[in-house]
C-alpha cells in the first residue's frame, strides 16, 4: 500500500498537484470515470509511477487474483484496495485508499461508501482479522484494529468523501 500512496504522490508531482481523478481523460487523467465506482481506471492512468500491477493486490487477500499486466485484464477484481475518490492531494492527512474489506456498506445502487468527518470504519476478519489498512495523501500508512480510537476518521468539517470499493 505505500508503493501504491507513492505512485499517487508521484503522478501528483507531475501533474500539477492533482490525482488522477483529478485531471481530465483528455488530459490523461480518470475524472470522468470517477462517477461509475469502478476502481481500476485510476490505477491503470498511474501504470508508469507503479511499475506492477502485482502491488495492487494485497498479499492477505485470497479473494483477489494478480494482473499480469497493464496493457490488457486489469479490472476491479485485481485490486484489493478501496479508493477515495475525494481525497484532497493538498492535505497530507487526507485519506487516499485503504483495504477493501470495509464494514461499512455503500448505500443500495452506490459503489460509494459515503464517510463525513467522524465517521468509524472498520473490517471484516477476511484481509488482517478486523485490522485494516490506510494510506494518505502524504504516503504515510496506517494500520487501524475495530473498535480502537484510530479508527475513527478526521476528515474536514463538512466533507463528505466517496470510497470507491473494488
Amino acid at each position: 500500500m505505500k508503493q501504491v500512496a507513492l505512485g499517487f504522490r508521484v503522478w501528483a508531482i507531475d501533474n500539477n498537484g492533482h490525482f488522477p481523478m483529478q485531471v481530465s481523460v483528455t488530459n490523461a487523467g480518470s475524472m470522468e470515470l470517477a462517477a461509475s465506482g469502478v476502481v481500476f481506471p485510476h490505477f491503470l492512468v498511474m501504470s508508469n509511477e507503479l511499475s506492477t500491477p502485482k502491488i495492487l493486490v494485497c498479499p492477505q487477500d485470497k479473494r483477489r487474483a494478480y494482473a499480469t499486466n497493464f496493457d490488457s485484464g486489469l479490472t476491479d477484481k485485481n485490486v484489493s484496495y478501496f479508493l477515495n475518490i475525494d481525497c484532497d492531494p493538498g492535505d497530507g492527512s487526507s485519506l487516499l485508499c485503504g483495504d477493501r474489506n470495509l464494514t461499512n456498506v455503500a448505500p443500495s445502487g452506490s459503489r460509494f461508501v459515503r464517510i463525513r468527518n467522524g465517521s468509524s470504519i472498520g473490517w471484516t476478519k477476511e484481509l488482517h482479522s478486523g485490522k485494516g489498512w490506510l494510506s494518505f495523501a502524504d504516503t504515510r500508512v496506517e494500520g487501524v484494529t475495530n473498535g480502537r480510537p484510530g479508527a475513527i476518521v478526521q476528515m474536514q468539517v463538512g466533507a463528505t468523501n466517496r470510497l470507491a470499493i473494488p
